[in-house]
């Protein structure tokens, strides 16, 4: 049997039945599995340990500093967000190996968080819940579905991330509802694009995307 290693199927035929590449005798080798490199794993867990403990120590030191030097502003939680945010970043998203729909969705989710802190402190201008967060979350779906698109076989991996970014997509709207935010238009923009995301998945991908929502909701 030969294996294709673009599209992940095995074959009897000396071509791949879906692209026509040629396999050779090199790629005939199945591997069911991934390697595990047991040192790097390691030297990657002690990395983020390191980087949290760091952090930690970090927003600390600062936090002392704040409430000796400038205890009238809490400017230390400008540096707790930092923090979060390298954390987020370094421990999720460049060590680990997690996967890359839960990766882009992570990195939406933290630099909301940090947006709104920000927006927050800097005397709630609004410019992140008006703005910024539909924006984000907008291109959060986008970037996942083009992904789900180049990746053709292995979509169905990036449905669960892909309906956790359209559940997103409705947060801006209900900021505007409760009164936190006071443009329409973004919020209504991201709204709508999660929408129509969800309704081009049921048209084009039909049958699949049914069976892939069955399976997550269990139904």
């Amino acid at each position: 049997m030969n294996r294709c290693p673009e599209c992940d199927v095995m074959t009897a035929h000396r071509r791949c039945p879906l692209c026509q590449t040629e396999l050779s005798a090199a790629q005939a080798a199945i591997r069911w599995y991934p390697d595990y490199d047991r040192k790097q794993q390691r030297i990657r867990a002690r990395i983020s340990r390191l980087a949290i403990f760091i952090g930690i120590l970090a927003v600390l030191v600062c936090f002392f500093i704040n409430l000796i030097v400038l205890p009238q502003f809490l400017w230390v939680f400008y540096v707790a967000v930092a923090v979060f945010y390298a954390l987020v970043s370094l421990s999720h998203t460049i060590l680990s190996a997690s996967h890359i729909g839960g990766k882009i969705t992570a990195q939406v989710i933290s630099l909301t968080i940090v947006l709104l802190v920000i927006d927050a402190m800097s005397g709630a201008v609004q410019w992140s819940v008006d703005y910024v967060v539909p924006a984000l979350i907008s291109a959060g779906i986008l970037v996942i579905t083009i992904i789900m698109v180049t990746v053709r076989l292995k979509w169905t991996g990036y449905v669960s991330f892909l309906l956790m970014m359209i559940g997103l997509g409705f947060v801006p709207a209900v900021l505007y509802l409760t009164g936190l935010a006071t443009v329409l238009w973004p919020s209504l923009v991201a709204a709508l694009y999660a929408v129509a995301t969800f309704a081009l998945m049921l048209v084009f991908a039909n049958q699949a995307f049914m069976t892939q929502l069955g399976r997550r909701f269990h139904l």
